[in-house]
């Protein structure tokens, strides 16, 4: 995460903060703080915003064009424990809508709790925002549980490539452009889909092929 400077926020007169999709919960989280201060602050997005992140605050205020006025730019990175500990460390009165993007925040940095990075500091962290009033059902409902037309389609698709190989602990999986067009997903739904396949029985790694590009691998996990 970009190094927030509580005295360089507070002289500021224009703060913008640059997100992406990965870290646009933190800055969702970030914005609502700066808003207390009384300060002018812009949220500048360096991508075309996910719209399963609409349900958080601020999320129409976003703008793809990068504010000119700005004295003070903060670029948010996916760093959500950080981002909290910076709030306590400073003594920052975490309201409920910074609690429910922070809990988001977690969410996505560590892939619904799943993730082997993810330790009881984080579950901590995560009751502790339930408790300051963080919309956790929102969070796991828009996160986890919805998915867009396209990345069904794309997903009914991929599912009828995979193979199983090195005694069913190797998932092979395979996309092109084809499938990608056809569908309206994009590349990032497919590596989405690709975890799933780590919850078939006997499976320890999953890799994915462009099957139109002499199945150059994609990523592995």
């Amino acid at each position: 995460m970009n190094i927030i400077d509580l005295e360089n926020i507070n002289s500021a007169k224009h703060i913008v903060i640059t997100t992406d999709n990965a870290a646009f919960a933190n800055a969702s989280a970030l914005y609502s703080y700066i808003l207390t201060l009384h300060k002018k602050v812009s949220l500048h997005n360096s991508e075309a915003l996910e719209s399963r992140f609409s349900f958080l605050a601020w999320f129409d205020k976003s703008r793809i064009k990068m504010p000119t006025s700005g004295d003070e730019v903060i670029t948010m990175s996916s760093g959500t424990r950080e981002l909290y500990e910076f709030f306590v460390s400073n003594k920052i009165k975490i309201n409920a809508k910074m609690a429910t993007a922070l809990y988001a925040g977690l969410l996505q940095e560590f892939d619904a709790f799943k993730s082997p990075l993810c330790d009881g500091v984080v579950f901590a962290i995560a009751s502790e925002l339930i408790a300051l009033k963080a919309d956790f059902k929102e969070c796991k409902k828009h996160l986890l549980e919805s998915m867009s037309l396209a990345k069904l389609r794309l997903k009914a698709e991929l599912f009828k490539t995979v193979l199983l190989d090195n005694q069913a602990t190797h998932a092979k999986m395979y996309v092109s452009d084809l499938d990608l067009s056809s569908s309206g997903a994009t590349l990032k739904d497919t590596f989405e889909i690709m975890k799933e396949l780590l919850s078939l029985v006997h499976v320890e790694r999953v890799t994915l092929y462009k099957s139109d590009e002499n199945c150059k691998i994609l990523k592995e996990i």
